[in-house]
């Protein structure tokens, strides 16, 4: 069977004189739990806010270790006048230097540089089972881990199409860096699984055992922006393997539009388990291109969204070099798999992928008619309010 490409700040915990502290916890314990928050590097600048009777007076001092920190804690919040003491944190501007990330609506609908304070997907591996990566591509360079071509057997899953270059800059692409594009996880890393060729046509035996191989070499989620509107049992038993060793399965709702009798059902967002997603414009409307059905269980941003591309791209693409603006629900799919490499980064050998694709359908903004629809699915993904649940 044949498949195409589907395109078309944190605050620190503070504690107060006159806070309750953990039922147990004594106030040396309630000072190492402030101290914690100090993250390694950082000075360590002791805030002790007191009340008085106008505006709150702020008071800061830099200790030369942690022990001092943590006398200095204690000390703060020994004192009745005391509301609060702290660990100073690290604030900056709410934008990165790349060049192109005013272009970039869907980081900025998401906060993304807000969303990177808690997590930007550290130590996370997601699978990018497309039409390879340019791995040397400088906003790609060193967050791509090994891969496999399942096209052309034993040889680097190098894309000679751009498509999963695209999608690769979508989840990872460097940040501030001085260079083109930013992403949603940038501290995720992508692994390169080429099944589809040149022309963006590949084999659907392929995709199934590059899910089995992506599960059995350390991927956390899988990410498919590829479609076909017939299901396979390789299809399904891989999809549901990756679902048993606890990996994120998300796929691409497809581009057929939603008419009169609805969309073509669309594999593999369809298969039990998998995260589909529909694509919204920057207006925050469902794509006129985005599929509808039962299978679409969130959406994204799929409408003009620039990322990386490789050096000869695709002609049907229509992009130059480098970088490029494409719109599909292939777009909108890793903007969700992104989403889920930053909650499971912050939850560490925790997390469990159903807890993680639920918490992204529970925490999305729903649009459209109330509660869930077949055209947005549970809502457009909502990656800060995720992150803080």
């Amino acid at each position: 069977m044949a498949l195409g490409a589907a395109l078309v700040a944190a605050t620190p915990a503070t504690a107060g004189a006159a806070d309750e502290p953990p039922v147990g916890a004594s106030l040396l314990d309630t000072a190492k739990r402030i101290l914690s928050t100090a993250l390694p590097g950082e000075p360590l600048e002791v805030v002790t806010t007191t009340r008085t009777s106008g505006a709150p007076t702020i008071t800061t001092t830099v200790a030369s270790s942690r022990s001092r920190a943590l006398d200095l804690i204690v000390a703060g919040l020994k004192k009745p006048s005391t509301i609060g003491v702290d660990v100073a944190h690290e604030v900056s501007i709410d934008v990165s230097n790349d060049p192109l990330r005013p272009r970039q609506w869907a980081l900025t609908r998401f906060g993304a540089e807000t969303a990177w304070r808690t997590s930007t997907g550290r130590g996370v591996v997601v699978a990018v089972i497309d039409t390879g990566v340019r791995a040397l591509h400088g906003d790609l360079r060193k967050h791509v881990v090994a891969g496999r071509d399942f096209v052309a057997p034993g040889t680097l899953p190098s894309d000679e199409n751009g498509h999963g270059t695209h999608v690769a800059g979508i989840i990872t692409a460097v940040v501030n860096n001085n260079l083109g594009v930013a992403s949603l996880a940038p501290g995720s890393r992508v692994m390169p699984l080429r099944v589809l060729d040149r022309n963006g046509v590949g084999s659907s035996a392929d995709v199934a055992k590059a899910i089995v191989w992506a599960v059995d070499h350390g991927a956390k989620v899988i990410n498919l922006s590829l479609s076909s509107t017939r299901s396979d049992a390789a299809g399904r038993a891989a999809v549901a393997y990756a679902i048993s060793k606890n990996v994120v399965v998300v796929a691409a709702a497809g581009n057929d539009g939603c008419g009169l009798l609805g969309s073509p059902t669309t594999y593999p967002a369809a298969y039990d388990g998998v995260l589909g997603v529909g694509a919204i414009t920057s207006s925050g409307a469902v794509a006129s291109f985005s599929n509808c059905g039962s299978w679409v269980d969130v959406t994204a941003p799929g409408s003009a969204i620039v990322s990386t591309m490789t050096a000869v791209p695709a002609p049907g693409l229509g992009c130059t070099a480098n970088y490029c603006t494409l719109s599909g629900t292939s777009m909108a799919a890793p903007y969700a798999a992104a989403a889920a490499a930053l909650k499971i980064s912050t939850l560490g050998s925790s997390a469990r992928q159903l807890s993680v694709r639920s918490l992204i359908q529970s925490t999305a903004d729903d649009i459209g008619s109330a509660g869930y629809d077949t055209r947005s699915g549970h809502g457009v993904i909502n990656p800060r309010r995720m992150l803080a649940r």
